[in-house]
């Protein structure tokens, strides 16, 4: 049984047609490959209104992870974040940490985003940068945390992760 995922994503040029998104099927590539059933991409404009229906639909039909693409940044219109701390039980300060750090190895801009975790209900939710590179590369960096935060965040975690060497 695979676990499933919404892929939104926030972008005015994108939604009005002035580009074409390509980090909603990046993330789409690697969630299928990392055995998730993947719904989306979908498309909304930088608006807190359009981003918390989608996300709020996405947790009610029944997905553990919604991956956003886009908003992250410092723009006027880069809403994401806090739309996300309006809408959410609570943030996951720790995943922004770990995103900005190892992120700035591959550009110095990763210490402009705003990039994160969040938990609605048992839904994990990712604000991730709306760049298809920098989306993979983020869930690469979450990778091994992915499994554990679902379980942690739906009541079910059964272990406590261990640093490797430390036993």
């Amino acid at each position: 049984m695979s676990r499933k995922a919404a892929v939104i994503i926030a972008s005015d040029r994108s939604y009005n047609g002035t580009y074409e998104d390509l980090s909603g099927p990046a993330a789409k590539t690697w969630l299928g490959a990392h055995g998730f059933a993947v719904s989306g991409p979908t498309v909304v404009p930088d608006e807190a209104s359009a981003l918390t229906e989608t996300v709020l639909a996405a947790v009610s039909q029944g997905h553990e992870l919604v991956v956003i693409s886009g908003g992250t940044g410092l723009s006027p219109r880069d809403i994401t974040p806090q739309t996300l701390d309006r809408l959410c039980d609570y943030d996951i300060p720790g995943f922004g940490e770990l995103l900005r750090a190892e992120s700035v190895k591959y550009s110095l801009n990763a210490y402009l985003s705003r990039c994160g975790g969040w938990v609605k209900d048992t839904t994990l939710i990712l604000a991730l940068p709306g760049n298809p590179k920098a989306v993979v590369e983020q869930l690469g960096i979450l990778e091994t945390l992915l499994d554990h935060a679902l379980k942690a965040v739906q009541g079910v975690c059964t272990h406590r992760r261990k640093t490797a060497g430390h036993e």
